[in-house]
């Protein structure tokens, strides 16, 4: 009879742990960076999905020759929310046919972006310069802004991490929108 022990092939018990050792360590080096890649991942398609709805509302405005606004929207209606805070409210957009600043009745409803973070605890969007402009982005007839703005986008509690991933975006009045680093803010004023 033949000794089937010589053909049975697996792992020995050192082989195992040294595999779960070298994978451990895999692990500590990677997760951190997988961390990062994570948050700034967020942060990016935060600020991407702004642009892209800061340019529909202005490209609306030109086609519909109408003022077009956007707004932090309240939670349990439409109207506009005064807070500086914008990454704990859906952010709308509407034709404001009144010409009222605000939403009511007769206005159109547009288009309306969820909520960065509904907590408020990973990611802080919000105006720079609240008392100085309004708490809306109005768009004319000709796609010009009203007012200059100044948005920042970064994640909650590490001020190096939002050194490299953090961003401001800039709303010139032409309506021109550009993306600079969080560290360069005080650049928004010069276009």
């Amino acid at each position: 009879m033949l000794n089937n022990r010589k053909h049975l092939v697996g792992f020995t018990l050192i082989e195992l742990l040294i595999t779960m050792a070298v994978l451990g360590l895999l692990m500590a080096i990677a997760l951190p960076n997988l961390q990062s890649f994570i948050v700034s991942n967020r942060l990016s398609s935060n600020v991407n999905a702004f642009l892209g709805f800061i340019n529909y509302a202005r490209s609306e405005a030109i086609v519909r020759n109408q003022s077009v606004m956007v707004c932090a929207k309240n939670n349990s209606s439409n109207a506009c929310v005064t807070s500086e805070f914008w990454a704990e409210y859906d952010i709308q957009i509407f034709v404001d046919v009144d010409g009222n600043n605000a939403w009511s009745a007769g206005d159109v409803l547009l288009k309306t972006l969820p909520a960065m973070d509904v907590t408020g605890t990973q990611t802080t969007f919000n105006r720079a310069n609240p008392g100085s402009t309004p708490s809306y982005i109005k768009f004319g007839t000709g796609g010009f802004a009203q007012s200059a703005l100044h948005f920042r986008l970064y994640a909650v509690g590490d001020a190096a991490y939002n050194d490299k991933y953090g961003r401001s975006i800039c709303l010139s009045k032409p309506g021109r929108v550009r993306v600079i680093p969080l560290t360069l803010a005080n650049a928004c004023g010069t276009f």
